[in-house]
């Protein structure tokens, strides 16, 4: 299953092409986020790390392509959405993965969705192993962490502390953000600059002076005020 974003200035285009793909390819896509704004869509797409990005290319406020320009997060597989034939050739030169005119075509649609599995399939051996085992170089040698039995993730200056769902601690001898690139972004979730957190772990939400977390091992988490709206969309899907 591939992770998408939809970004689109129009409701409408956002909801109907929602509809189109989880009516026609739900099992070859599932539409994560979705946003009108632009500057919306940017954030969902650097928190989420999406698969599939489908975007629209004629927007008032920020078109596709300045869009494209202000991120930082690019793997993703981008389908441009767009009413406008003539920007065809500049959606190529934005090495986009796919074309898709408005109104949607649901057989182009259906396409594309092939196209990204059948590439997909070419390069499934080098996925195999991915997500399966973390390795963590601590004081006395290395160990293998499954990540769902990772509860969460904490910095620790150059270090990271890790808490597991069986109540042991590892400290290993790298940085927060080295391990958030090894984690599976649908499950894991950056919810503030010193916490990563399993998603599947998270037990409650707790309001009091602030948005916190409860995990799994009775722990708090906050989540940092500007990432509530990303996190509560995650807990939604995961």
């Amino acid at each position: 299953m591939y992770r998408a974003i939809i970004i689109d200035d129009e409701l409408i285009g956002v909801n109907t092409l929602k509809i189109l793909i989880e009516k026609h390819i739900p099992f070859i896509i599932r539409v994560v986020a979705t946003s009108t704004e632009p500057e919306v869509g940017i954030k969902l797409i650097e928190d989420y790390r999406p698969d599939v990005v489908f975007l629209d290319i004629s927007m008032p406020k920020m078109n596709g392509f300045e869009l494209l320009e202000k991120l930082k997060y690019k793997n993703f597989k981008l389908v441009f959405t767009t009413a406008h034939e003539e920007y065809a050739v500049k959606a190529i030169k934005n090495k986009a993965y796919d074309y898709l005119l408005k109104p949607i075509d649901i057989d182009e649609l259906k396409q594309c969705g092939d196209n990204i599995i059948t590439e997909a399939e070419k390069k499934e051996p080098a996925k195999t192993n991915a997500f399966r085992t973390i390795e963590l170089s601590v004081k006395d040698g290395i160990i293998f962490i499954k990540p769902d039995n990772i509860v969460r993730l904490e910095a620790s200056g150059s270090y990271t502390q890790f808490y597991l769902s069986n109540g042991i601690k590892h400290l290993a001898s790298k940085n927060l953000k080295d391990f958030e690139a090894l984690l599976d972004p649908l499950n894991f979730y950056r919810c503030h600059l010193s916490h990563v957190i399993n998603l599947r772990h998270v037990i409650k939400l707790v309001t009091n002076d602030g948005l916190f977390a409860k995990m799994s091992d009775d722990s708090l988490v906050e989540i940092a005020k500007k990432n509530k709206q990303v996190f509560i969309e995650k807990l939604k899907n995961n």
